[in-house]
């Protein structure tokens, strides 16, 4: 289904996204986030030269996508992703640029593979509050933002363990990493732990009173979303803006298993400049897991986010 004119939006979905969802709506089945001001054009255009080319009203924060916005009202089992979801004009001068495109992409796709497996179509998986949970834990995991949402899931060995490290920064603790947060506050509150580098490396380690069977590891890195990126050729806006592997990105790390004081290594990367990195391997039964940095692409911190086992 592509969009109509613009001011004439869709009847797709059972949530119809407004201005006054965009200045602060909570939902009970959001999937993603937006957070572009509204930023109204004349659907005339060209032909309206008596009004002004654009109007701006700031978002005060970040805001939640409910999936009900995201499936068609009348064809069972059509889903939407991007630029023809079922939006106001006014909230689809928000919802409409790329960034926010991109995570309904994630999220209409993640439900659509759900929707498959629980043989449902999506009005049905909607109306389900523990099939909504299912998806949003699915989204977190693969490391989806939902604004007022942090990690709840169950298959999360992580959440049960107790945190120590080798060293920390007192504004970004170890603990912080089972805090559920993967994305820092702006000039507010940090949810990463972070350690100064050293030639030896840094340790953050998850511990559990009794072995616990793991045969994956996910790891949510610092990527530096404080800079602004952009793409432009404008050289006053590209000041500031870094065009390779962000600072502060681990760049070089191990991850270790230990039963006892047997240790056995899971993983060995180098070279990373990547936010999320999933590491797969033979189930190993373990009372402990640690994660070494022993490089960062150029920052002297190591910053950490999250790190999630499973079974």
């Amino acid at each position: 289904m592509m969009p109509g004119k613009r001011g004439s939006r869709r009847l797709v979905g059972d949530h119809m996204l407004t201005q006054h969802d965009l200045l602060g709506g909570a939902f009970a089945d959001a999937v993603a986030m937006g957070g572009w001001p509204m930023d109204d054009h004349p659907p005339g255009g060209f032909d309206r030269a008596d009004l002004p080319p654009t109007v701006q009203i700031k978002t005060p924060d970040v805001f939640q996508i409910p999936f009900r916005s995201l499936y068609s009202k009348n064809v069972s089992n059509l889903m939407m992703a991007g630029r023809n979801i079922s939006a106001s004009h006014v909230a689809f001068t928000s919802t409409r640029v790329m960034a926010t495109c991109a995570v309904i992409g994630q999220a209409t796709g993640t439900a659509a593979a759900l929707c498959i497996q629980k043989n449902l179509r999506p009005r049905a998986l909607s109306r389900n509050a523990a099939l909504v949970a299912e998806l949003q834990n699915r989204l977190m995991r693969d490391d989806q933002s939902i604004p007022r949402l942090t990690n709840r899931d169950p298959l999360d060995l992580g959440r049960d363990a107790k945190v120590t490290a080798s060293a920390e920064r007192d504004d970004a603790p170890a603990i912080n990493l089972l805090d559920g947060h993967v994305r820092d506050i702006p000039k507010g509150q940090k949810h990463h732990w972070a350690a100064k580098a050293d030639s030896n490396g840094v340790w953050a380690e998850l511990r559990w009173p009794t072995p616990r069977k793991i045969r994956e590891v996910r790891v949510v890195f610092d990527s530096g979303f404080q800079r602004e990126l952009t793409l432009s050729s404008n050289p006053a806006v590209q000041h500031g803006i870094l065009r390779h592997a962000q600072p502060e990105t681990v760049r070089d790390y191990t991850l270790e298993a230990a039963n006892g004081d047997a240790w056995t290594e899971l993983a060995r990367v180098a070279g990373n400049h990547q936010r999320l990195r999933v590491h797969r391997f033979d189930t190993v039964q373990t009372d402990r897991v640690r994660l070494r940095v022993t490089a960062t692409n150029g920052d002297e911190y190591a910053r950490v986010f999250e790190i999630r086992c499973y079974a």
